[in-house]
């Protein structure tokens, strides 16, 4: 086990994942069953303190690719580290990895306290459901308690402003509306590290200043995040500090002005 510090959220060593570039269907599919078995046990049992994930087997083995190689990097408590990269710089396997939702080819993650993400807006919603019962669903997915999430319902639909909805099925809503569910739910989670990828995408300035505000506080209570978007404002305003993968690697890592002027140019 990585050993813990006080101050330290999570913390990847050597943090690497390979796939199969050959004989894709196959091992793909057998990786999406156990994945998924994955992601439903760990789910029921709940994350444990000092939980890592740990290599699922050795390699590489011939006709192999690299997502992400060798990351070494920590997350304070309290933090919000921001995770910037173009398209295929393995920013979605590493959010996969810290998620618990697939293991390291190589190395290790140790995360203290519980994990939620938040990895694609209305992928947990059943569309004949009401808003009210997917926000309840939903909260059970992330690892609360049913009684934790009908205690918080109200504060959840204030946050999201579907409170006069609360009754329509989630099929009836804009995206924009499932956008806001979902992240309200996960914002009032019980987690104590939240990855959000991508979700505040379409977001309008009212609610991604709500956002902000609402993540400052989960800051000083400890809660750390991983966020990881392509909206450069967004970034600059919710990030204390990032991180920059390039073709599988870290390319940069630190204070976020300095790591965005040599990203975009």
């Amino acid at each position: 086990m990585i050993p813990s510090e006080n101050n330290v959220r999570v913390r990847a060593k050597g943090l690497s994942k390979w796939y199969f570039s050959q004989r894709k269907s196959r091992s793909s599919l057998q990786d999406a069953f156990r994945e998924q078995w994955n992601r439903i046990c760990r789910r029921q049992m709940g994350e444990l303190n000092g939980q890592v994930s740990k290599p699922s087997r050795q390699g590489p083995l011939e006709g192999t690719l690299w997502a992400v190689k060798d990351l070494t990097f920590e997350i304070k408590k309290g933090e919000v580290l921001g995770l910037v990269g173009s398209n295929g710089a393995g920013k979605s396997t590493l959010v996969r990895l810290l998620s618990r939702l697939t293991d390291p080819s190589e190395g290790e993650a140790w995360v203290e306290g519980k994990v939620a993400s938040v990895l694609e807006v209305g992928s947990g919603f059943h569309p004949d459901l009401s808003v009210r019962e997917n926000a309840l669903l939903n909260g059970v997915f992330l690892g609360m308690r049913k009684n934790e999430v009908e205690d918080r319902m109200g504060e959840i639909l204030d946050f999201s402003q579907l409170k006069d909805r609360h009754s329509l099925a989630v099929k009836k809503l804009s995206q924009g509306m499932q956008y806001r569910l979902a992240v309200s739910v996960a914002l009032h989670s019980n987690a104590d590290f939240l990855l959000l990828d991508e979700v505040l995408e379409v977001a309008d300035r009212d609610f991604e200043l709500r956002c902000f505000e609402r993540v400052q506080k989960e800051q000083e209570r400890g809660k750390s995040f991983l966020f990881v978007s392509h909206n450069i404002s967004q970034i600059k305003l919710f990030c204390s500090r990032l991180l920059w993968l390039n073709e599988g690697s870290i390319q940069s890592e630190g204070n976020p002005e300095t790591v965005l002027e040599a990203y975009l140019n």
